[in-house]
């Protein structure tokens, strides 16, 4: 290796793949439409050839995802639950190829980019979230819950929803629920209750900014 080589491979930064392929980020049809182009940049891509069988449970996963789509205008419950366990099944798939192309990449760029994953942007630029705004609690569609929703919160990656019956006291304890999108539904509540409730983004601070507590109406 040349003086050069050496100075540029001291230099080269490493970069990783962004494994998040949460709702927030990619709408079902925009993560199909994803996993379509990493197919495409993955097939023949001879840095990655080892990945061929991968390709063909990822291709199959995806096929079922998008068939699944077509059908959600049915309105099915089932066809819903199918649809969101096939959305799981092809995140899963993705994040193990992710996890194969970086480390065959060794963090190079380029060839991380000729496989069709994303790349992390630059840590800690975003720091403290803001307080999630305008928080709004009603009955839920089913008994025994409370549908919760709020402003989006920028750079927030997901959400933390806190509750728990009202008034606080020092015995309270808080339940979570983590929500990809601004909204949530707390189920399996007790009847006849009141519920303190807060809302917080979650991004690559680890420091919490809570909503202003809302409480919401008796759980019919």
């Amino acid at each position: 290796m040349t003086l050069s080589q050496a100075y540029t491979h001291l230099i080269m930064k490493k970069v990783k793949i962004s494994v998040d392929l949460s709702a927030h980020k990619f709408s079902d049809k925009e993560l199909s439409v994803k996993t379509d182009n990493i197919l495409i940049c993955l097939t023949g891509n001879r840095t990655f050839a080892a990945l061929a069988d991968q390709l063909e449970v990822l291709k199959n996963r995806n096929d079922i995802f998008r068939n699944l789509l077509a059908k959600m205008d049915e309105g099915s419950r089932l066809v819903t639950a199918e649809k969101k366990q096939a959305r799981e099944d092809l995140e899963s798939t993705l994040r193990s190829i992710a996890g194969k192309v970086q480390d065959i990449s060794n963090g190079d760029e380029t060839l991380i980019i000729s496989s069709g994953f994303d790349i992390n942007r630059t840590p800690g630029t975003v720091g403290e979230l803001e307080q999630p705004l305008n928080v709004v609690v009603k009955q839920g569609t089913t008994s025994a819950s409370l549908f919760v929703s709020w402003d989006v919160v920028a750079h927030a990656i997901s959400y933390e929803v806190r509750y728990t019956k009202a008034p606080v006291t020092d015995a309270s304890v808080y339940m979570t629920r983590t929500a990809t999108k601004h909204k949530a539904v707390l189920d399996g509540l007790d009847l006849r209750e009141q519920y303190q409730i807060q809302v917080a983004g979650i991004g690559s601070d680890p420091i919490r900014v809570w909503s202003v507590a809302v409480i919401s109406g008796y759980v019919s």
